[in-house]
């Protein structure tokens, strides 16, 4: 079973495992953020079908990179193999079906270290809360369809790349798609010393490109109130502070309803709900995000 190495943690990050599945169930991986290594499982018969491993270059700034995902009708894995480069591999045996690009100093992509990563809804887009020298958390989105389908060919165009505002020293932020084409980021600021709880929403599908030749999504809203994890359903933002759920309108900044105590720390799409341990009961909360409510 993978364990944490006992590094020194960079700047508090410890080491931690990290459970991630597959939405049919058919794996698992288990992985070290913060760390180098990972194992994927296949839960039918609980054997070990993938050893994953990167390559370490500050890997201790960031959870390890991997989300399941489907194309075509498989199960795909995403992973982060070398500091800057997500691969898609098959779960089962490990084939390589799409690579990004060796990355050069002049594309647009460069340069970035690869983070936490999410998929949009219809798994079409995926965001990295990516970070980059000096350092700055900078998230990264791309379309996930073309480069599945294209492989690097899908980045001769850059296949619709577009990094988020830079923010010093901060990132390993609330993130969440509201959509295929809106994202939105917890925290207003450009400096970690600086950030108060908030909601950037930028649309990924609408690029301007600025005097440096940079594509940058537009902002579409912006505003103060949520924090902690971030969560989407419906068209809606989900917000799990300290002190509870918090329900948002995102086109218009309002807050539309609470759940107080309820702290969720994940979400099951299929079945609609979000979801918290209760220790004190061994048992795990439940709340629709969507339809009726109690």
């Amino acid at each position: 079973m993978t364990a944490p190495d006992g590094s020194e943690p960079w700047c508090g990050r410890e080491q931690t495992r990290r459970l991630h599945a597959s939405r049919d169930g058919a794996f698992a991986a288990v992985v070290i953020d913060y760390g180098r290594h990972g194992e994927v499982y296949d839960l039918s018969s609980g054997a070990v079908t993938l050893t994953l491993e990167n390559d370490g270059y500050h890997s201790a700034t960031v959870p390890f990179s991997l989300a399941f995902t489907e194309h075509d009708g498989r199960n795909v894995l995403l992973y982060r193999r070398q500091w800057s480069l997500i691969e898609a591999v098959d779960p089962a045996t490990g084939e390589v079906l799409a690579a990004m690009p060796v990355q050069e100093e002049s594309a647009d992509w460069s340069g970035y270290f690869q983070g936490t990563l999410h998929l949009s809804p219809g798994g079409t887009r995926i965001a990295s809360d990516a970070w980059c020298w000096h350092p700055a958390g900078r998230p990264v989105a791309w379309n996930l369809g073309s480069w599945l389908t294209e492989g690097e060919g899908a980045w001769r165009t850059g296949n619709g790349w577009a990094a988020l505002p830079p923010c010093e020293y901060y990132w390993n932020r609330p993130m969440a798609w509201l959509d295929e084409d809106r994202i939105v980021i917890g925290g207003l600021g450009e400096d970690e010393e600086e950030i108060v709880p908030g909601a950037r929403v930028f649309d990924v599908s609408r690029v301007e490109t600025d005097q440096w030749g940079h594509r940058n999504p537009v902002e579409v809203a912006t505003f103060g109130g949520p924090e902690g994890a971030f969560f989407s359903a419906d068209g809606l933002l989900f917000s799990a502070g300290a002190d509870g759920l918090d329900i948002w309108d995102p086109v218009v900044g309002a807050r539309t309803g609470s759940v107080p105590g309820f702290v969720p720390t994940h979400h099951d799409a299929l079945a609609g709900h979000l979801l918290a341990l209760d220790p004190a009961r061994r048992a795990i909360r439940r709340w629709p995000t969507s339809g009726p409510r109690r």
